[in-house]
């Protein structure tokens, strides 16, 4: 129906931009992961591939790649931000060991930019600190290939800590 939909709608992109935005949103409901939008367009491009035979060219994959592309261009964004919501309503009731572990889920997702986020602000909050690391004077200290490795090390330890 999704697919149907936004091949219905190529011809007015403006119309079929907040539909496709509205079934981001409720493809979270379901338990749709943004992961998911590679799988389902490999398998609807072999799909379509199967089904048209000889008629399948280079063009047609590549108008048909650029379509799904453009599908998941707008629907992923609209599920990531739906799936948060969904998140935040489901920790109502829950108990603190279940609420750390249900955000930990959260922010294991980009581990990397949290670490480096959570040194920055102790350095900011306690610039001193930050003469205690062997990337004292690595700059910009943002892209310190030593603090994103201590940083990263440090959110696994947390992880290991609350799983």
């Amino acid at each position: 129906k999704t697919v149907g939909e936004a091949v219905a709608g190529l011809s007015d992109v403006k119309t079929l931009i907040p539909v496709l935005e509205a079934l981001g949103g409720r493809h979270a409901k379901y338990g749709v992961q943004a992961e998911h939008f590679g799988i389902v367009g490999q398998a609807l491009l072999w799909t379509l591939e199967q089904g048209l035979g000889e008629l399948w060219t280079a063009e047609v994959a590549d108008a048909w790649s650029k379509t799904y592309a453009t599908v998941q261009k707008v629907m992923e964004p609209a599920l990531i931000k739906a799936s948060k919501q969904v998140t935040v309503a489901s920790l109502r009731g829950k108990g603190p060991m279940e609420l750390v572990q249900t955000t930990w889920s959260l922010v294991v997702e980009d581990l990397d930019t949290h670490g480096v986020k959570l040194f920055l602000r102790i350095f900011e909050i306690a610039p001193q600190a930050l003469q205690l690391f062997s990337f004292k004077d690595e700059v910009p200290l943002e892209q310190s290939a030593g603090m994103r490795k201590h940083a990263a090390g440090v959110m696994k330890t947390v992880g290991e800590a609350v799983a």
